[in-house]
């Protein structure tokens, strides 16, 4: 009996069957948990995977950024189909199989709460109060010269912190020692002199509280260090200190902190200077910003030290940075450095300005 479908009803019909399939595919692929439809108040609907929320800011991973930041408030309605786990404002954890968001009410099985209710989406462990967060950076550099330029250079230099929601360490630490060799010729005979260029050691640990408003905190600090060049055989001070969170931004973080502080210098003997100690006021600023985007960051350390019987005798410590990553964790940062001690010997100049350009880890 002969065939009712001719060649191409059959190839029509095969094709046909092609693209059904190919569409029901495509459609599984796009329509998966890992992507979610964001829709916000103006209209606009926007598609991505759902990195977090910090700051109340929804973060999306989409097709044209790898992290997309929405005010939590723009948003009208969201369907996240995977497990998340959310930190609330009041501090309780809820665990949620998905995040499903209607008229800007997140829909928590039982009851609803705002979006912008949520502190925090996926915290990790210190931020839930378990434990520290442990970042820093360190660098090394290590040069030995010898031709028409000799040189010895050694520059260590460590900064980290340990954070928890309820206190912070801090440890500054840095060590320098460069030399230069210069020929000078004695009657007839030629040697080389070593001179110092840079001579000095710095050790700073801060500790601090955060008070019930987390943005404001009491905390104690110590410092020692040694400077040759200066004259200063030994510098120690210790003393507590309040301080604040003047900015705290996605962009930009500025803590401001003051105090008092006793202040110990002891001097190279045979400069003829007398030691002395004395009761200080003591400030500092400590700043970070990303602006300029890709992973890079700017940053702020600055410290101040003021005599309260004699405004002559003040301490300025400034540094300001910018780091950029590079490979496998690595970090190069270009800085600059100055100083000024109006404690220094006599002797001695008393603005020390040093710019640098460092490579090191970063974590």
């Amino acid at each position: 009996m002969p065939s009712l479908t001719s060649a191409p009803v059959k190839r029509s019909l095969a094709a046909a069957i092609l693209i059904a399939s190919f569409s029901i595919n495509t459609y599984a692929e796009t329509d998966q948990p890992s992507h979610a439809t964001v829709k916000l108040t103006d209209g606009s609907v926007i598609m991505g995977a759902v990195i977090g929320i910090r700051g109340d800011k929804l973060l999306l991973k989409t097709a044209f950024s790898d992290e997309l930041g929405v005010d939590v408030t723009l948003v009208e309605s969201l369907q996240w189909l995977q497990a998340s786990q959310i930190m609330l404002d009041d501090e309780r954890v809820i665990e949620l199989p998905a995040l499903q968001v209607a008229d800007n009410q997140l829909d928590l099985g039982g009851e609803t709460i705002a979006l912008a209710d949520i502190d925090i989406m996926n915290p990790e462990p210190w931020e839930r109060g378990i434990g520290y967060h442990w970042k820093g950076d360190t660098s090394a550099a290590l040069a030995y010269n010898r031709g028409n330029t000799e040189t010895d250079e050694l520059d260590v230099s460590l900064n980290t912190v340990f954070k928890s929601v309820a206190d912070r360490y801090t440890v500054n630490a840095k060590y320098e020692q460069d030399y230069t060799y210069n020929q000078q010729s004695i009657g007839n005979v030629e040697r080389s002199v070593k001179t110092a260029t840079a001579d000095n050691w710095k050790l700073l640990v801060k500790y601090d509280y955060f008070l019930d408003d987390s943005r404001n905190y009491i905390g104690l600090n110590g410092s020692v260090e040694a400077d040759a060049l200066a004259g200063i055989d030994m510098r120690t001070y210790a003393g507590p200190y309040i301080g604040r969170k003047l900015v705290e931004r996605e962009e930009l973080t500025l803590d401001g902190e003051l105090g008092i502080a006793y202040v110990s210098t002891d001097y190279d003997e045979n400069l003829g200077t007398e030691d002395f100690d004395y009761t200080a006021v003591n400030w500092s600023f400590t700043g970070e910003s990303n602006i300029l985007g890709g992973d890079s960051r700017i940053y702020l350390r600055h410290t101040g030290i003021l005599d309260l019987e004699n405004s002559s005798d003040v301490i300025l410590k400034n540094t300001l940075g910018l780091a950029f990553p590079l490979l496998y964790g690595l970090e190069a940062a270009a800085e600059i450095t100055v100083d000024y001690d109006g404690t220094a010997a006599a002797d001695r100049e008393e603005i020390d300005e040093t710019y640098k350009v460092r490579v090191g880890y970063a974590w």
